[in-house]
């Protein structure tokens, strides 16, 4: 691995240009940068799963430190049984967006884990969720209402 010191002396050496010696030295700056940005003790595969399975009730905002946002879904979520589960369809679409956008927990760290699973994780729950919204068992118009006699 190059250092600053030793890309300076192929610079003076002819070796590298200065177009070359600018790049190289943005690039590793860049590489420390990179690892020098705190990551969360939370995983984001977990954040992701919570917020699939139980986000309408807010457990994945609990569990990335939102405690505000979660006690409000949890709310919305007791409530809805009174209100015809508006509330709770509300609440459900919120978390689906959360899914897709939350990267960072309340303190504003990064989740740790493996980018491309989470993104495979993001893109696997809006296809599940599409499907499952398009399937034919969920459809109104296919139910068949007779009169009673």
């Amino acid at each position: 691995m190059l250092d600053a010191e030793k890309l300076q002396e192929m610079k003076d050496k002819h070796i590298i240009s200065e177009e070359d010696l600018v790049d190289q030295k943005h690039r590793m700056s860049a590489r420390i940068l990179r690892k020098e940005q705190p990551f969360s003790s939370r995983s984001g595969i977990v954040y992701i799963i919570l917020a699939f399975f139980l986000g309408a009730v807010g457990v994945h905002n609990f569990y990335a430190g939102y405690w505000k946002r979660g006690l409000i879904q949890f709310f919305c979520a007791l409530i809805s049984p009174y209100m015809m589960f508006l509330p709770l369809m509300f609440t459900a679409i919120w978390a689906l967006m959360e899914l897709l956008f939350v990267n960072k927990d309340a303190k504003g760290v990064f989740f740790r884990g493996n980018r491309r699973i989470i993104l495979i994780l993001r893109l696997v729950s809006v296809l599940v969720l599409f499907w499952f919204a398009s399937s034919p068992d969920m459809m109104v118009h296919d139910l068949n209402f007779e009169a009673i006699e």
